[in-house]
């Protein structure tokens, strides 16, 4: 679920929007109220992907989607609500589409693109002339044809080939304005930074399992087809505990085996809506992600007392819908060889939600203090690829031309990916490490625990950019509550990247290993890992060796070089900065910065080793942890990260 998002209470919003209204008579407020009403609960989207880096794909995919009224089945606050909510049927005539090469000096032409006979419209819904009736809700893929967009392009514009476009996406319905919408697509994007063995995913993904009057995602042959798109490798499908039932937790696993077919990994998960354990606490619902077993993906989370119920389902944490306290979310997770993650822990949900942040005593730490809850294998503190809002959400690009700068995309303090991600490692990464690093007491030659690191864009379908609603902003910016806004946050714009050199496995069962044991690194770009070379066969993917969440146990004096792999791209641009972080069980050390040469700032080319013992200078009997931080900027000054999970080191003597 997005941090802040407006869960729902579109009674609420009515009301409020009616509070707006100039003064009428009784009967004009009612006749107001009537007609707002009749409008509540019915939705317009037109959606695609934000890059095109599938080259065997030979469509640019248009998702548009109608909602004639919310959803009826969840339990969340406020999910009856709708059955009083009484609407006409929608008339949809069709779909036109307008394309142009990005940049103000171009305009869109008074011709659509046509994809089939009809000469109406891009995409005709008629039957004999008469516009389709949409009782409830109406769905719909446009495969449109690269080719045809090339062609269509060159026929209206000079100057080509463009490596980016504009799309103006128009949805007409009878007795309706145009609904119209001004997507952004990169053409011919070239593929992420890659490194062998290594698998970029998503964490924390949203699909149309995930439905309610606030947020809903995408059905997954579209999930599926720009995912690919993306550059993705795998997802992990995170839909709500609170959207869920076990016959629809059924129908997405028979969704997710369909659709299986070794280009693209999908696996069900969930994102569980829990109760902190803090004390006397009022803002106390929080979020985690669950992933299930890595030994049997499609097991599901079985109730302790009801094993065929297979899927967790909870409340929204609202006053009549409680959410499950996170001790018995984690137990019953557990039981089942699954693990979580916490979910933007210091990023609260929406008040309304009572929406809180992750405890390190309360929720994270067993009882006796000495491990991880049973379950809980680390933070998704990367949550998010956040760096500007706008508070137009159907045309945030300002693809036309606006009054009002705050319509645009613009840089936002608040929402800044990289300063709620720094504040969740401060606040609770490091703590944890810190306190993984204490002595063990049976002997074991090993950290006491390990805390992981994970990102996830924790998009609801959000293809080109995300649109939501948020109730934080509702005092400062009215709009954002009513409205909605935007973010730059889309599907593939981060990312969890996993080692898996088995291959990711027929089900997924090798990401989830990488996941629950730490072998991954976290990136919205440039790849960085690092290894020992143990058999120093120069390799750093063998069995042996001890890569990014293992451990070492060696003298200092016998202690290898570290070496570290790195890929970028001109997309993301050179990497120009690769720090070392040590910690210890009295914090962390300032950053080292580790030099690139000037000829591999694109790509390491092989391994590149860096001498520790210019770092760790004296042994010592007590674990420590590295962890790495890689930057690069391209040309438009855009900075991108990749940050690693830690290795742990115990370097003895002198």
């Amino acid at each position: 679920m997005r941090t802040h998002s407006f869960k729902a209470y579109f009674l609420l919003g009515a009301a409020l929007t009616a509070a707006a209204l100039p003064a009428f008579s009784q009967e004009g407020l009612f006749d107001q109220l009537k007609a707002r009403f009749s409008k509540t609960g019915i939705f317009f989207r037109a959606d695609c992907p934000r890059s095109l880096r599938n080259s065997s794909d030979i469509y640019l995919p248009i998702f548009v989607e109608i909602i004639n009224g919310v959803e009826q089945e969840a339990h969340t606050t406020g999910s009856g609500v709708s059955n009083y909510i009484k609407r006409d049927p929608l008339q949809f005539q069709g779909v036109d589409i307008f394309v142009k090469p990005t940049g103000a000096q171009h305009q869109f032409g008074k011709d659509p693109l046509l994809l089939g006979t009809s000469k109406d419209f891009s995409f005709d819904a008629r039957t004999g002339g008469q516009p389709l009736v949409i009782q409830d809700r109406y769905k719909k893929n446009l495969e449109v044809p690269r080719e045809a967009v090339q062609s269509y392009l060159s026929s209206h514009f000079l100057g080509g080939p463009f490596a980016s476009v504009d799309i103006w996406v128009s949805l007409r319905v009878v007795d309706w304005p145009d609904q119209d919408f001004y997507l952004r697509v990169a053409l011919n994007a070239a593929p992420l930074p890659q490194i062998a063995n290594w698998y970029r995913g998503d964490l924390h993904y949203h699909c149309g399992y995930t439905d309610n009057p606030a947020e809903r995602g995408y059905p997954l042959d579209i999930t599926k087809q720009a995912a690919m798109q993306a550059g993705l490798d795998w997802l992990l499908l995170t839909d709500h505990s609170t959207d869920l039932s076990p016959d629809a937790y059924k129908a997405e696993l028979d969704d997710v085996k369909k659709f299986r077919d070794g280009r693209l990994m999908l696996i069900r998960g969930e994102e569980v809506t829990t109760a902190s354990g803090k004390a006397d606490a009022v803002l106390t619902t929080v979020h985690m992600v669950a992933a299930p077993s890595p030994d049997d993906p499609d097991k599901g989370f079985a109730d302790l007392n009801d094993a065929q119920n297979t899927v967790i389902l909870t409340g929204d944490g609202g006053p009549s819908s409680a959410a499950m306290p996170i001790k018995d979310a984690l137990a019953r997770i557990a039981a089942a060889g699954g693990f979580a993650y916490a979910a933007h822990p210091f990023d609260p949900i929406s008040p309304v939600m009572r929406g809180g942040s992750w405890d390190v005593d309360a929720d994270f730490i067993s009882a006796d203090g000495k491990q991880l809850q049973a379950g809980l294998e680390g933070l998704e503190s990367w949550n998010r690829a956040t760096f500007s809002t706008a508070d137009d959400m159907r045309d945030p690009f300002c693809i036309r031309p606006h009054d009002d700068a705050s319509a645009c995309f613009q840089p936002d303090a608040g929402a800044n990916q990289y300063a709620r991600l720094e504040q969740g490692i401060k606040l609770g990464w490091q703590p944890l490490l810190q306190r993984g690093l204490a002595a063990r007491t049976d002997g074991t030659d090993a950290p006491l625990f390990k805390t992981f690191l994970a990102a996830g864009s924790d998009a609801h379908g959000d293809l080109n950019y995300e649109a939501t609603m948020d109730v934080v902003d509702f005092l400062g910016k009215p709009s954002r509550g009513l409205n909605g806004y935007a973010e730059d946050n889309a599907m593939g714009r981060i990312s969890t990247v996993a080692f898996a050199p088995a291959g990711m496995g027929p089900r997924g069962e090798n990401i989830l290993h990488a996941l629950h044991d730490g072998h991954t690194v976290m990136s919205n770009g440039p790849m960085l890992v690092a290894g020992f070379d143990a058999n120093s066969n120069g390799s750093i993917d063998d069995a042996e060796d001890i890569g990014i969440g293992g451990q070492i146990s060696a003298s200092l004096k016998s202690l290898p070089a570290l070496d570290l792999r790195w890929a970028s791209s001109d997309e993301f641009g050179p990497v120009q900065s690769i720090k070392l972080i040590v910690g210890t069980s009295a914090g962390e050390q300032p950053a080292v910065e580790i030099p690139v040469p000037a000829d591999k700032a694109l790509t390491s080319n092989g391994l590149v080793p860096f001498d520790l013992h210019s770092v760790l200078k004296v042994g010592s009997p007590n674990w420590i942890y590295i962890r790495l931080v890689a930057s690069s900027r391209n040309s438009a000054n855009n900075e991108f990260r990749c940050y690693t999970n830690p290795i742990w080191i115990k370097a003895t003597g002198q």
